[in-house]
């Protein structure tokens, strides 16, 4: 279908001359005549059915209509002419990826690796859209998202990248009274306050039952909406919290948090890479996800 717009010569005329209230320095701009312009505006005019300037004392001025239109294809043109500069600059190589990502695994897992794709990719460019208003991928200002989930969503490819081998963690000292400070078996965690992910409700619920204890009251307890946040409550000592290993490392390695019980469970839901079919070959989403599978967890799904 063809689109609703006029040439690209006749918007760059009109944009000249508006900026500059003047056929004539438009003109000396573009290496054309002021003839030229006049008559691109002209065409420009009767395409739109508006007139977008007018003479006030023999001085060029925009119409209120003239500075609406301005209004919006100025930042529209300027981002043509960045595209094509930065194009031709790379020559079809990198270029800027525009991603989303989960606040906790971005903060916990992706940015501290980051300094070592940029030191192997300095021709990639990241630039982050809020995670809030990702994962459509309609929109043009969106190329790759990381979610959470089991890997499917529609209008999407993903690619497994982390998340799924979770561990009970708490407070070192929760578990005192237990010998060595674990817990002996999974169902005596039954004993502690067990602290719950409000869209990964069915966590405790499948990891008592992979362990053989199924049980309602794997489904009582504090419910938080973030694994930043549930990792706060499990410092905090409010009880024992099932979290992704990939998140805890840090707290894990400093004895800021203990793992409850030892046991090697793989949740049902992790992290995944997800972009849509038709920007696959993207040069720049090409390199991140090769790169990103190198660092993936060796537990894929199943």
């Amino acid at each position: 279908m063809r689109r609703l717009c006029p040439s690209l010569t006749e918007l760059q005329a009109f944009e000249a001359a508006a900026r500059h209230n003047s056929f004539t320095v438009a003109a000396r701009e573009l290496h054309v005549t002021q003839g030229a312009v006049s008559k691109q505006v002209r065409s420009l005019e009767a395409y739109l059915g508006v007139e977008l300037f007018q003479r006030v004392r023999q001085r060029l001025m925009l119409t209120t209509a003239g500075e609406r239109y301005l209004e919006r294809i100025g930042p529209s043109l300027n981002e043509l002419e960045a595209a094509t500069v930065e194009l031709m600059a790379r020559q079809g190589r990198g270029g800027v990826l525009h991603i989303a990502s989960m606040p906790t695994l971005g903060a916990k897992w992706l940015i501290p690796r980051l300094p070592q794709f940029f030191a192997r990719h300095p021709e990639v460019k990241l630039e982050f859209v809020p995670h809030a208003q990702g994962y459509d991928f309609s929109e043009p200002d969106l190329d790759a998202a990381i979610r959470f989930g089991d890997g499917v969503w529609p209008g999407s490819l993903a690619d497994y990248m982390t998340g799924r081998e979770v561990l009970p963690v708490c407070r070192p000292g929760l578990l005192a009274s237990e010998p060595g400070g674990v817990a002996p078996t999974p169902a005596a965690l039954l004993r502690y306050p067990l602290l719950h992910h409000t869209t990964v409700p069915e966590a405790w619920p499948d990891w008592f039952a992979t362990l053989g204890v199924p049980t309602r009251e794997a489904w009582s307890g504090a419910r938080f909406d973030q694994f930043s946040l549930l990792t706060q409550a499990a410092l905090s000592g409010l009880g024992i919290a099932l979290i992704p290993r990939c998140l805890i490392e840090e707290e894990l390695a400093t004895g800021a948090l203990v793992v409850a019980h030892p046991a090697q469970v793989l949740a049902k839901k992790g992290y995944y890479l997800c972009y849509p079919e038709q920007k696959q070959h993207l040069p720049a989403l090409r390199t991140f996800r090769a790169w990103v599978m190198e660092g993936a967890d060796l537990a894929r799904p199943t």
